[in-house]
């Protein structure tokens, strides 16, 4: 029993404020819940205990009567609290009541991909290391003065975590491991069709589609109904006549194919009758398959793979093995959120309880096709325990803030902040037709996410559109391209165990009280350096936050200062974009000979010298550097040359014309020297 006249981190926590557990709960099933004060629990038992040099404290509370437990914490009236996974709503949590369960249809509140994780402003975060469904209801209005964790079932397994945002993200990472870095092929651009009409001629089509608007297409997803019966695992001959033919020829012209994936086989099907022989679908308690329809289409009733028995699991591994063999590069991981409550699996487990684990199981089962390989897939739905690429799931196709664009803003930041850092969504939402203002807004955000995908019901192909449409995603999908080596180079960091690959501004900045700024969650960083901040309405006017020092407005073509706002009229062809200064931004020129020009953003005013060296270019080859907003005062020792192509004039369209540049040998190492002026030319704000 717990000295309850002590706690063990009271001496723990910065800022010298004790968050110390008031009281600990449980109900019987059916029951209302009984609480008494920390270490208090009749018939139960509660330990404490201490790891990580004191930064991690763990606390068990187990009672053999009860059905769920919960502990509580006093929290202040002002913090903000984040993570959870994949939120569309908000991304401060405070106020909240949030659910470590997963959903389908996860939108507003909800979401496919949850954790048990929730970092505060106030030097610590909790963590929940089982899957046991929970809710964490972080100070709501009814309970505004408290922090309450509520589990299922007879045990509440808890970590505190200790330390500043950055440093309880590592904590997270260190305990659940860093993010699957996926092959480059991830980066590029994707295209998926509408799975109503998908067939060998779109799937051509899709990829002269983009050859009309001068850009290649990385991976072809070839979404639901790919298959002559759901789980067939063989091609539609009608749809797909020669479907190996179809692999190879996209093979030899740089194009992967992804196949759509989900965990379920549909009833009357030869691979329905397969796995109910084998018993490798889910039953009730009975022993009778629990069948239900999975997703939109209200003429499938299908029965979910039991991926706890061994023997269902490797039949799932062996039948992706054989399309791995054809030439298939990887899967679309959909569903999986949709198990059942009163489900039996083989394991002996109820649905209710392993409800968070299935798709986990799901996933590992997937990822056993690659036989030790990097795993080529991207799920919808997620585990903590399994970090691979995600999509953001079902968003509509318009600007609304719960379940549009904004909220599709909102999902990549938390979960890159939760563990996830390969993300993206379905560019122009997946429900409705976008009009051509959110269409060219979100193929502006899609850009700068790592995966941008092309998909949704209904015509998602730029080149089928409007012009303005076609070229502003021919604009922004060739700057994609052009930054494969930012995000190799801040994925390789994320999977390696560093901070994610996109971050949340209070994440990046953190001295800044992020409450008093509104509409802070719309911004956010890729990698140290670059300020994105989509537009996500109807309108052209965007108000937007800089921190402090010294950010060069690409929109505007010159330097900012902050703390301060920065107020643009964005045309809808562009977006606003800031880069701080001292960064170094190497653009993919040739992927194929990988080639790049790098990009230097010094302000002349602030710096008088620069000393670069690109000798870690990581196996990028350095044709040409570039020093951006010098405004013609810097030079650099040894002499520089300027010499316009059609690379350099690509890189102008997007960063402007000031650029001076400088080409071998000064390429691998220069002093760039900053001629000063006696007239400030910064702008602040």
């Amino acid at each position: 029993m717990l000295d309850t006249g002590r706690t063990p981190f009271a001496d723990l926590l910065p800022r010298g404020v004790v968050h110390r557990p008031v009281s600990v709960g449980w109900r019987a099933d059916g029951g209302s819940w009984t609480s008494a004060p920390f270490g208090e629990i009749p018939s139960g038992k509660v330990d404490v205990s201490a790891s990580d040099n004191g930064r991690t404290i763990r606390i068990v509370v187990s009672k053999t009567d009860a059905s769920a437990i919960e502990i509580a914490f006093a929290v202040p009236k002002i913090f903000q609290a984040f993570g959870g996974g994949e939120r569309f709503e908000t991304l401060d949590l405070r106020g909240q009541s949030v659910r470590y369960y997963l959903e389908n249809f996860g939108l507003g509140n909800g979401t496919y991909l949850p954790s048990p994780w929730i970092a505060t402003t106030l030097g610590y975060a909790v963590f929940l290391p089982e899957e046991a469904p929970a809710v964490f209801h972080i100070a709501p209005s009814f309970d505004p003065n408290v922090f309450r964790i509520q589990v299922e079932g007879d045990r509440l397994d808890l970590e505190i975590h200790l330390g500043d945002l950055s440093e309880l993200y590592a904590l997270l990472i260190d305990r659940i491991g860093p993010p699957l870095m996926p092959e480059d092929s991830f980066f590029s651009l994707w295209k998926a069709g509408d799975w109503r009409t998908e067939n060998a001629k779109t799937v051509a089509a899709d990829v002269a589609g983009h050859a009309s608007l001068g850009l290649p297409m990385g991976v072809k997803l070839i979404d639901a109904y790919w298959s002559d019966e759901v789980h067939s695992f063989a091609f539609d001959a009608q749809k797909y006549p020669d479907a190996v033919g179809m692999i190879a020829d996209l093979a030899k012209d740089g194009t992967d194919i992804y196949l759509w994936l989900c965990p379920w086989v549909v009833v009357g099907t030869r691979s329905y009758e397969h796995a109910k022989a084998r018993g490798y679908v889910i039953v009730d308690a009975s022993g009778e398959p629990i069948t239900r329809r999975p997703g939109a289409n209200p003429n499938i009733i299908a029965a979910l793979i039991d991926f706890s028995n061994p023997e269902a699991r490797a039949w799932w591994s062996n039948s992706l093995r054989t399309l791995l063999k054809q030439g298939i590069k990887g899967f679309k991981a959909d569903f999986g959120e949709q198990l059942p409550e009163h489900a039996v699996l083989m394991s002996g487990e109820t649905g209710g309880k392993a409800h968070n684990a299935f798709v986990r199981h799901y996933l590992e089962a997937t990822i056993d096709a690659f036989d030790g390989g990097t795993p080529a897939i991207i799920s919808r739905s997620g585990s903590p325990r399994i970090r691979a690429p995600i999509w953001s799931g079902d968003q509509t196709s318009d600007f609304c803030p719960k379940t549009g664009l904004p909220s599709a803003i909102r999902a990549v930041q938390s979960a890159c902040l939760s563990g996830w850092s390969f993300v993206g969504s379905d560019l122009g939402g997946y429900f409705g037709t976008p009009t051509p203002q959110v269409f060219a807004r979100w193929a502006q955000f899609a850009c700068f996410t790592p995966l941008m995908m092309l998909h949704g019901l209904g015509c998602r192909e730029p080149w089928d559109m409007d012009d303005s449409s076609a070229r502003t995603y021919k604009r922004f999908a060739a700057l994609h391209l052009a930054l494969l080596p930012v995000f190799q180079h801040y994925g390789r960091q994320a999977a390696s165990g560093g901070l994610p690959l996109l971050r949340m501004m209070p994440l990046a900045f953190p001295e800044i009280d992020w409450r008093a700024i509104n509409d802070w969650d719309q911004q956010f960083m890729l990698g140290d350096d670059i300020l994105v901040a989509p537009v996500a309405f109807y309108g052209n006017t965007r108000a937007i936050y800089l921190p402090a020092g010294d950010w060069y407005d690409v929109l505007a073509g010159e330097w900012v200062s902050g703390p301060a706002w920065r107020v643009h009229d964005v045309p809808l062809e562009n977006m606003p974009l800031f880069v701080r200064s001292g960064a170094r931004l190497p653009l993919a020129t040739d992927t194929a000979s990988r080639r790049v020009s790098v990009l230097v953003f010094v302000n002349p005013e602030n710096a008088d010298r620069l000393s670069i060296d690109h000798a870690e270019e990581h196996a990028w080859n350095v044709d040409r550097v570039g020093i951006v907003g010098s405004s013609g005062r810097a030079r650099i020792e040894g002499g520089a040359e300027r010499r316009p192509n059609g690379q350099d004039a690509a890189i102008e369209d997007w960063f402007g014309p000031d650029i001076l540049w400088a080409t071998p040998p000064y390429a691998k190492h220069m002093e760039i020297v900053l001629d000063k002026t006696t007239e400030k030319s910064t702008r602040q704000g």
